[in-house]
C-alpha cells in the first residue's frame, strides 16, 4: 500500500543495505549531516528525494540511507549515506551532480540558507583495519 503523504515512501519498496568490505573494498560513502528547522522540513525532504532520484540514475551508484537523529546532543537531525562502488564512481557522481544542478538552477548553498539548514558534508571510505 502506498503511503497517502508524498514525502514518505512504502516501507515494503526498500532495498536492503549490506556493506560487504571483503566483497567491495573499494567502496565509498558520501555523508551528510544536515541541522533542519522543523518549519523548512517538507520542503527539505522534497528537495531530498529529488536528489536521490537524479543519484539512482548514475553508474556506480549502489545504495542510499537517510537517518534521523532521536537522540544526543548533536544539532544535526538528518543524516545521509550515500554508496557508491568505487573512487571513480563517487568522483564522477560529484561532476555530475554538480553539472545536474547547474542545468536546473540550484544553488545549494542559497536553497539551505533560505531554509535555515546547516550542513556538514564529506567523503569516506571504511578501512579494513580499523573494523
Amino acid at each position: 500500500m502506498k503511503s497517502s503523504n508524498p514525502l514518505r515512501v512504502d516501507a515494503s519498496a526498500l532495498a536492503p543495505l549490506t556493506i560487504d568490505l571483503r566483497a567491495h573494498p573499494d567502496l565509498r560513502f558520501r555523508i551528510d549531516a544536515f541541522s533542519v528547522p522543523s518549519a523548512s522540513r517538507a520542503e527539505f525532504e522534497g528537495l531530498m528525494r529529488r536528489n536521490l532520484k537524479f543519484l539512482e540514475t548514475l553508474p556506480g551508484f549502489m545504495s542510499h540511507m537517510v537517518f534521523e537523529k532521536t537522540d544526543g546532543p548533536t544539532a544535526f537531525n538528518i543524516v545521509t549515506v550515500a554508496v557508491w562502488e568505487s573512487p571513480d564512481a563517487i568522483a564522477g557522481a560529484s561532476a555530475r551532480v554538480q553539472a545536474f544542478y547547474r542545468s536546473i538552477g540550484f544553488e545549494m548553498p542559497a536553497v539551505l540558507g533560505r531554509l535555515g539548514v546547516t550542513a556538514s558534508f564529506g567523503y569516506y571510505h571504511a578501512p579494513i583495519n580499523l573494523q
